[in-house]
Parts: structure tokens; C-alpha cells; sequence
């Protein structure tokens, strides 16, 4: 007897789960981010971006990869800082050996306004990691970065991780 109930309620349980299921998912599909949140479009915007000025970086384009990265910024404004970013960043070639490829460690949102990139720049002796964070400028909507730095600290990276291959 005891038996019975037990496959009844485990029953009733199925069936109560078959139904809810179908009102998860609808709302689920429907998802909409709350307004002024990054979309799929502005990050990919963000990650074009910062690779096209570690690609500029690798091919020995420094002058043109940074101006292009600080258009619009407010580190662009200030000539002398922009200057001694150009030398910093050719002397770190010296220091680290010939650039040779980036690969993204993390883009993502921050809140609304805020995307921040993690890239690492593989270089001959060392990887240098650059960290890339851009905000939406209210006025023009356009996103600007506003914080630039890189680094050997490895124990900051973001984790992520490793590709799967297939076999």
C-alpha cells in the first residue's frame, strides 16, 4: 500500500514539473536586458577594437594603434602623457621581445556603462597582460575608453577556461 503512494506522489510530481516547465522557458526566450545595459553588439564592438590595436601593436604600428584606440578618449586630451604611452610602449618591446599575437582573456560588461577587455599580448620572452576599460559616453552614446594599463601580473588574469578539441 505504502508502495502505491509513493509511485503516485513521484507521479503527481512529473506531472506537476511538465507543467511548469513550459512557463520557464517562455519567460526565459523573453528575457530582456534592463535598458542601458551593453548588448552583444556593443562588446563585440569593444573586443574589434582592442584587437585591432594589439594587431597595430604586433605589426609595429604604435603611433596609429594608439591614436586609433584614443579617439574621443580623455587620454587623448593630454599630448605629453600620450607621448611618453607611445615610448613606454615601444621600450616594453624591448623589454618583453618582439609582440607576436594577442588573445582575449575576458570581455565583458560591467553594469550599463562599463565593458572591460583582458587581453594578452604574447611577446619572445614574456606575455604582458593589458587591461582595457571602456564607458558610454552619455552625451554621444559612443563607447570611450577611459582606463589603460599592462602588466606582467599573472595572478590577476582572469580565469578562464582552455578551448575544448575535438578528437
Amino acid at each position: 500500500m505504502q508502495g502505491r503512494y509513493l509511485f503516485a506522489l513521484i507521479l503527481v510530481a512529473i506531472c506537476l514539473g511538465f507543467a511548469i516547465q513550459p512557463h520557464i522557458t517562455a519567460e526565459m526566450y523573453n528575457f530582456q536586458p534592463p535598458p542601458g545595459t551593453p548588448l552583444d553588439d556593443d562588446v563585440s564592438e569593444i573586443g574589434s577594437r582592442v584587437s585591432i590595436f594589439l594587431r597595430g601593436l604586433v605589426n609595429g604600428r604604435t603611433d596609429e594603434a594608439v591614436n586609433d584606440l584614443l579617439e574621443g578618449s580623455p587620454l587623448e586630451q593630454d599630448g605629453e602623457k600620450l607621448a611618453q604611452l607611445k615610448i613606454q610602449i615601444d621600450q616594453s618591446e624591448q623589454q618583453f621581445g618582439k609582440f607576436l599575437r594577442s588573445e582575449k582573456l575576458q570581455l565583458e560588461p560591467i553594469g550599463g556603462s562599463i565593458i572591460r577587455a583582458v587581453y594578452v599580448l604574447h611577446c619572445r620572452r614574456f606575455p604582458v597582460i593589458w587591461r582595457l576599460t571602456f564607458h558610454r559616453d552619455d552625451a554621444t552614446r559612443e563607447w570611450v575608453l577611459v582606463a589603460l594599463s599592462y602588466d606582467t601580473k599573472y595572478d590577476d588574469v582572469p580565469t578562464t577556461e582552455p578551448p575544448r578539441r575535438s578528437l
